[in-house]
């Protein structure tokens, strides 16, 4: 783990180190992305889908623009379908079982997993995980993990996909040759050798969802066990990631604010939490908020900065959706049938479908459990836990500093964070 203030870099990614000394940073505490907000029972909470209305239509967008493109396979070779069959065939199975699992493991996640919560008075995180042993299924990307799928495939076996697909569907469209024109003649060889090939390379990549269908069947039905964590805030380290990448449409810079919580009982796994972020002042600023919260909001979230979150509207939901057209067919008449049309185009009331449906309505059972709501409840001050001394020490020295000029980067500032990590 790295000590605060640490700057490193590892596989081109930088890494700065905000925490497990969780100190002030003297930047102005603010929330820009829609990840962070504050639930119902006045904690803050950091949400698994983002809220951001853009990103849904974005996303059912490129949905829909994939159920279309299969449609699309499917009419242009209509005419010649028996020739052509493998390919939207294959066409089909690709990209439509890149639809279901993104639908059904959104879906799942949303269900399953829970807000990340900061409680102040605690000074802790609560974490939710499922324990279960789980048939992982094979990736169809091979670039994303997660709970329900396996590592990614390698180059080699979706270059035997593709090839398998092209090849193998070759060798059909000369078998409906032969049968069409009743001629098996000396070409039928090589027609049998396409149709073999085909099928051995098809094989590579189709082998591993063989053995997850055939081991799904034979594991016994498992009722879920949710596993529900308080992390201690000061053991949580925070780092800020900066990567920079040249990929085909040029130069592409990505930050990430970085929570990772230990496990009790695993020194080898971790708890990770993500936020992406613009820059890396947004992700001090994101973190000094966070930080600012867990400071002084066990007197009540007015005392943060936090407080103006508190202050938003839930822009997501369809209500909010219908007050927005009330507000413009109000405001703007004229113009209220294209802004109407384009909505419709563009999907924007299912993306706030979509939205309230995994922010709101999936989550409610899990946020209703009884461990969950007896958690979240404010504690009697006699209970409430402080930070520890050496933390309150370093945050009144760095003030100090900052008072007299200096910055959370200068070198006296860091000289703090190495008498604090000495001592710890």
């Amino acid at each position: 783990m790295m000590s605060c203030g640490q700057e490193v870099k590892v596989n081109g990614i930088e890494k700065l180190a905000l925490a497990p000394l969780p100190i002030t940073n003297n930047r102005q505490p603010i929330a820009v992305t829609k990840f962070v907000a504050i639930n119902k029972k006045k904690l803050l909470e950091v949400r698994r889908v983002n809220a951001n209305i853009g990103a849904a239509k974005l996303m059912l967008c490129g949905g829909v623009f994939l159920a279309v493109s299969i449609i699309f396979v499917w009419f242009i070779m209509s005419k010649m379908l028996l020739f052509f069959l493998p390919m939207p065939l294959f066409f089909s199975l690709f990209l439509g079982g890149t639809l279901y699992f993104d639908h059904k493991d959104g879906k799942e996640n949303a269900r399953r997993n829970l807000p990340v919560f900061f409680h102040p008075q605690r000074q802790q995180l609560l974490i939710s995980r499922e324990n279960s042993n789980k048939v992982n299924r094979p990736s169809l990307f091979g670039s994303m993990n997660g709970d329900s799928f396996n590592k990614g495939i390698s180059d080699r076996v979706i270059l035997a996909g593709f090839s398998g697909a092209i090849i193998f569907s070759l060798g059909w469209a000369r078998a409906v040759g032969h049968i069409v024109d009743s001629k098996y003649d000396e070409g039928l060889p090589l027609t049998i050798s396409f149709i073999l090939i085909g099928i051995c390379c098809l094989y590579i990549p189709l082998k591993p969802w063989f053995t997850y269908f055939r081991q799904l069947r034979a594991q016994p039905r498992q009722t879920e066990q949710q596993q529900f964590i308080g992390v201690p805030w000061e053991q949580v380290a925070v780092e800020l990631h900066h990567l920079s990448a040249v990929s085909y449409i040029g130069l592409r810079t990505m930050y990430t604010l970085n929570f990772i919580c230990p496990l009790p009982g695993e020194t080898d796994k971790k708890y990770l939490i993500s936020l992406p972020v613009y820059s890396k002042e947004e992700g001090l600023s994101l973190f000094e908020l966070i930080r600012d919260y867990m400071e002084h909001g066990a007197q009540g979230i007015e005392q943060t900065a936090a407080a103006k979150l508190q202050t938003e509207t839930a822009d997501y939901t369809r209500a909010a959706y219908r007050q927005k057209m009330q507000e413009m067919r109000r405001k703007n008449p004229l113009f209220y049938p294209l802004w109407r049309l384009w909505n419709i185009v563009t999907l924007r009331y299912w993306a706030h479908w979509y939205l309230e449906r995994d922010l709101d309505v999936l989550p409610a059972q899990m946020m209703n459990r009884e461990e969950v709501v007896n958690w979240c409840q404010p504690l009697p001050e006699s209970e409430w836990q402080p930070m520890s001394a050496e933390l309150q020490e370093a945050n009144q020295r760095v003030r100090a500093l900052y008072a007299a000029g200096y910055l959370w980067e200068s070198e006296e500032v860091r000289s703090v964070l190495q008498d604090y990590v000495q001592v710890s």
